[in-house]
Parts: structure tokens; sequence; C-alpha cells
């Protein structure tokens, strides 16, 4: 027997190094450079989980993303760039079927399809379709839709079990927008039944606490519409939007957990694990199992200082307590060595005035939240409740064309693969290209002729970032009607609303801040920029 033993063991070994890599893509939302002590000094929350994970693997330092969620995730999902789906800029809410078009493949089907057990968690934010729903609601408003989806149909028609999801427990928006619910795989879960949430608040051990819209016009001047008697549905009766990110860690707990329990060979993972932080509104709790996440900011007022609750910093600490836990979890199981990690934010980092939206406490005796006063005319003055520049030494923020808007912070770890630990690339890549590279480092074949057109594999970098060239040398980022142009260490820029004319031109090079237009006029010469190597 042991002489046997000697002769097969090689042959186990060579089978498990043979076995695909587990995939765990950790997507955080409208989380910026600047908020993460891995890409920048003046970061101001501790994030000593996704600096580990820098350290482990590689840090991509010219990665980038669409300016806004929904394209990005949409091309994450196909490899492809935001016009090629069903709408020019993406698609929203439950209004005509998600940005998918019928024979897209995701790469949740293709991973699918080589055999790998398949598993979203969290915000899906590419639109979707409400199963069975009447003809005459197709013509009606996006609020009847969720209404008749929470009384009645409960139900997706196109949602993560059509995407190439074996499992998923998802938001269709996110905790920003209806239908305030999880849905599991295409079944809406409603224990306790449905309810509207207007602007209602929910007493929470932080305080109270809004779900819902919001009426009116900058910051100061937010108003609350409350449901009416009429008024249809939005939402779960049990929705807590502020533990969001505690649902989606528990559910990727369980699953790695039932792995672990299974008797017998389990099938390698792809799995999307999509948070809820950091994006608006900012309603934290204040603890996650068990550690205290809060974040605070002492106000320069002499006579009287402050100590004030930070909200967006504390989404940060939450996420990155959410990465640490998955990674201990993985680490306990056994299967951390052997899984492609991917962290990465599906835009820009946010604007100081941005981050305050949700970070008030509202009640009935207080009809006008206490804004801190950051309107366009005091724009030079920083509040305390914006923390640290999230695009960190960038122009522009979520939703802007300039880097600020769609640079993003992208690792890839994965020890037993040969991914080098504490890597660092500056290779210009996009999250298009993940769909290629993951199926690449996974020794599985390249997308499908016609699937994930504008996908590159960077996994020779990857592995050795200094060797050879760059995978891509341009990059569009499309924010339709406009859109940016990346080609080496230029970069152009069309703000004509639909026009093909470029408006701006920077050698991000030579001015990594985007502070000086080359195009004439302003390139007051009227020479071409030329480079000068």
């Amino acid at each position: 027997p042991a002489q046997l033993l000697s002769l097969l063991l090689p042959l186990v070994e060579s089978f498990a190094r043979a076995r695909p890599p587990n995939v765990l893509i950790l997507l955080a939302d409208d989380l910026g450079v600047g908020d993460l002590e891995a890409y920048s000094a003046s970061a101001l929350v501790p994030t000593p989980a996704i600096s580990a994970l820098s350290a482990a693997g590689v840090r991509f330092t010219d990665a980038h993303a669409h300016p806004i969620c929904s394209p990005s995730r949409y091309s994450l999902l196909s490899g492809n760039y935001v016009f090629r789906g069903r709408r020019l800029s993406s698609s929203w809410g439950l209004s005509g079927g998600s940005q998918l078009l019928p024979g897209q493949r995701t790469i949740a089907e293709s991973f699918r399809a080589a055999g790998y057990a398949t598993l979203l968690l969290g915000k899906a934010g590419i639109g979707g379709e409400v199963a069975a729903l009447p003809d005459e609601l197709r013509r009606s408003t996006e609020d009847d839709r969720v209404d008749w989806l929470l009384r009645r149909g409960r139900r997706l028609a196109d949602g993560p079990a059509q995407w190439g999801f074996d499992e998923s427990l998802s938001m269709v928006s996110g905790i920003q927008s209806p239908p305030y619910a999880w849905f599991n795989g295409s079944v809406a879960s409603l224990p306790r039944g449905s309810r509207c949430w207007g602007t209602a608040t929910h007493a929470t051990r932080t305080g109270d606490w809004v779900s819902g819209k919001f009426a009116g016009t900058g910051l100061r001047h937010r108003r609350y519409t409350p449901c009416g008697a009429g008024d249809g549905h939005d939402g779960a009766a049990d929705w807590e939007g502020h533990m969001a990110d505690a649902h989606v860690a528990q559910a990727a707990l369980g699953f790695f957990d039932r792995r672990r329990r299974a008797r017998g060979p389990q099938p390698p993972f792809f799995a999307l694990v999509a948070t809820a932080a950091v994006h608006a509104p900012f309603t934290p709790p204040d603890r996650f199992r068990d550690a205290d996440i809060r974040t605070w900011v002492a106000t320069s007022e002499v006579a009287a200082p402050r100590r004030l609750h930070v909200p967006h910093s504390s989404m940060v600490a939450e996420l990155d307590a959410v990465v640490g836990a998955l990674m201990a979890a993985l680490r306990s199981a056994g299967e951390l060595n052997e899984t492609i990690v991917v962290f990465a934010s599906d835009n820009g980092g946010l604007s100081c005035a941005t981050k305050q939206h949700g970070s008030w406490r509202p009640s009935p005796e207080t009809p006008a939240p206490p804004f801190e006063d950051v309107s366009p005319e005091r724009s030079g003055l920083q509040s305390p409740l914006c923390g640290a520049n999230s695009s960190a030494h960038l122009r522009g923020h979520k939703g802007d064309l300039y880097e600020g808007g769609h640079r993003v912070p992208l690792l890839v770890a994965w020890p037993a693969g040969g991914v080098p630990a504490g890597g660092e690339c500056g290779d210009l890549v996009g999250l298009t290209d993940l769909y290629a590279t993951l199926l690449d480092l996974a020794g599985l074949a390249p997308p499908a002729p016609g699937q994930a057109a504008d996908s590159v594999s960077f996994k020779r970098r990857l592995l050795r970032p200094r060797d050879g060239h760059p995978a891509r040398s341009d990059l569009l980022v499309p924010s339709p009607p406009s859109w940016a142009l990346r080609w080496s260490r230029w970069k152009l820029i069309s703000l004509a609303h639909g026009s093909q004319r470029a408006t701006e031109l920077f050698d991000l090079e030579a001015d990594p801040g985007e502070t000086t237009n080359l195009l004439p006029p302003h390139n007051v010469s009227g020479q071409p920029p030329r480079a000068s190597g």
C-alpha cells in the first residue's frame, strides 16, 4: 500500500494543480483611489484588509471603469462598452429589461459552462424586468411596476438567474432606489410583506435613517416626500438599508461554509460580491461583526469644537471589514491560495457635496435636514463631513470624464497562480478587460467570437508586470453622448454632447491633474502637442 501511495501521490498533486482556480470579484460602489491607504497617503480611514490584499498581489495604478455605476457593471459582466447593450447609456431600474441584449454571454455564463458554480451577491445595477407584468403596466411608471412586483408578481424575468448565476441574493438597484428588497434568484424575499417607505424613518441603534425618495434640488433645500394614503409600495416591510453589506457578507460566508461542509469535491466557484458601500445614502451601522466601525472628526470651531460622526468614512471602514471577513473565511476553508481575488470599484470617488447625502438622521420634528452648506457658491469651503479627497490628486469625481471620475482601484491576487506579491502595474486597463483576463488566468477558452468584444487579457503583464509591452495602448471611456479616449499618455475628451468633435486634450504624463487643455484656442501656439519620446 505504501508503494502504491507513493505512485499515486504525484498524480493526485498533478490533479490538484490542474483544478481550475476559484474566482472572487469584490466590487465596491463609488470608491475612489483617494479613499484607500493602498493608493493615497492622504486617505483618512484605515483599510488594513484592502491594504493586505494589495500587498498579496498586484496593484494597478491606471485602471478604468465608466464614470457611473450601471455602465461599468454591464461592461464587467459582458466585456463590452456600454453602447453595445440595450441602451446607449445603460439600463436602470425595471423599465424594459436589463442592459444585456439577447445572445450576449456574461462572464458568469462562460464560467458556468466550464463547470463553475456561480454566485452573485449585492447590487446588480444593470436594470431588469418584472415577470408576468400586465400589458397596461408596461406603459405605466416605474413606481407602478415596482408596486405590482412587490404586491403581486414578486418575480423578475430578467435578472441574475438569466445572466448565468446559479445562486444570487441581490438588490435591483442597491440601497438608493426602489425596489428596497432582496431577491433570492428571481423571487422577492418578502417574509413580512411590503410597504411604502417614501421618506419614512426607521428607528435603529444609530438613530433614524431614510430609505426613500427625495424631492427638491440643492443640498440645503432637500425636502421629504412622505407616503400618502394611496401611494404604492416601494420596498419590503423589513427593509434595513444600513444592514445591506452585513447581509451580503453573511451570505458569502454561508456560501463558503456550505462548500467546506459538503461531502466530496466541490466545483470551483465564480462569485461576484457587490457591496452597497460606499454609495449614498450613507447610513452605516455602528458595528460590523462586533467591531465598532464609526469614524469621527473634530470640527475647527475654537469656542465650542464638536465631534462629528462621518458616515461616508464609516462606510469605507465597513467595506474594509467585509473584505477582511471574506478573506479570513477563504483562508479558514483552505481556499484562499486557490482563489483569484479581484478588488475594484465601479467608478471614481465622490465629491464633498455628495458625501453628505444621507449623512443626517431626520425625524418628524426636523423636516429640513441639517446639511452642511456645500452649495455651489460655497464650494470652496471644506465641510468636516467630507473627509479626504476621494479622487486624491486627480481632477473630477464620479460622473466626470476627467480621471477622477473613472480611474479606479484595481487589485488582483492569486498566490498559487504566480501573481507576484506586492507588485505594481501602471498599464492602461479597464474593467471590461476582466472578462478575457480571468478566463485566461483560469486556463479556460477565450470569449467566443462576437462576445466580450472590448475585453483584452492582461494576464501576461499581471504575472510579469515589467516584462514586454502592455496589453492595450488605448481605452475608450464612453459616457454617451460624451466620451473620453485614453491613448498612451494622451487623453482626449469630447463634451460636445453628441458631436464627435473633441473639446479637450491632456498630456497625463506632464499634467496628471488635467489642468492644461492643449487643444486650440487653449493651446496658444496653435501647434498640435508632440510627444517628447
